[in-house]
């Protein structure tokens, strides 16, 4: 089974192309990149909810990473539990938003 991430809004989260193409399982060391409509306006918020609802990764970046030449490097993780994670992604000043769910075990 390929693996799948659930997305929606205007930013989407992908995995990189270096994700194995199976079910994610816990400890498994998760790449994630993004695809816009639009080049964002500045720095993109991401946080990272585990399956409690704890957030487990917080960061601001200045550039957008998108898994082509030259762009920033994958935003990586690795769940330690089974469950769904939540990806939320926004412009920090602008109205672009993206929400994903990574379903893992």
């Amino acid at each position: 089974m390929a693996v799948r991430i659930d997305s929606t809004g205007e930013i989407e989260t992908l995995f990189h192309d270096t994700v194995l193409q199976r079910e994610v399982e816990v400890g498994d060391r998760l790449l994630l990149v993004f695809r816009t409509q639009s080049e964002p306006e500045g720095s993109v918020s991401v946080n990272i909810l585990s399956p409690s609802g704890a957030k487990i990764l917080e960061r601001v970046l200045r550039d957008l990473p998108t898994g082509m030449p030259q762009s920033a490097a994958p935003v990586e993780f690795v769940p330690s539990a089974k469950g769904n994670y939540t990806v939320e992604v926004r412009e920090v000043r602008g109205a672009q938003r993206g929400h994903a769910t990574i379903k893992v075990g």
